[in-house]
């Protein structure tokens, strides 16, 4: 696998390697000593959670159509944040995970908000 900064590398592979493979599976992500991780096919993307300065869920609903009628279905991401700019927007496998991603997220990472970002703050809400 190939280790991938999101935004400052963290320098030996062999050590991510190892914090990656002991660290906590939930959902899509890894939840190590030091690093967030998660990945994308191959690549396994990381970022400290020192760097992190805002988290939160974007739940964005999609049209869907069964058989003779349609509907919606909400779809579930996790955004991660730092300097005011989103790093990574991750799509969750099961919605339900949700909940416990952030807690996780919330014990990992203190010193982090868990709020969406306000409207007039930029990004793609506003």
């Amino acid at each position: 696998m190939k280790f991938c900064p999101l935004k400052t590398a963290a320098g030996e592979p062999s050590a991510l390697a190892a914090e990656y493979r002991s660290a906590r599976k939930t959902d899509v992500f890894r939840l190590g000593e030091r690093h967030l991780f998660f990945r994308k096919r191959m690549t396994v993307y990381y970022v400290s959670y020192d760097e992190i300065d805002r988290f939160f869920r974007r739940v964005l609903m999609v049209p869907v159509r069964v058989s003779c009628c349609g509907g919606e279905m909400a779809v579930e991401h996790i955004v991660l944040c730092s300097g005011g700019e989103e790093l990574a927007v991750v799509l969750l496998a099961d919605p339900r995970a949700a909940p416990s991603v952030m807690e996780a997220l919330r014990a990992r990472a203190p010193h982090a908000e868990c709020v969406k970002p306000y409207a007039g703050d930029g990004g793609e809400n506003g």
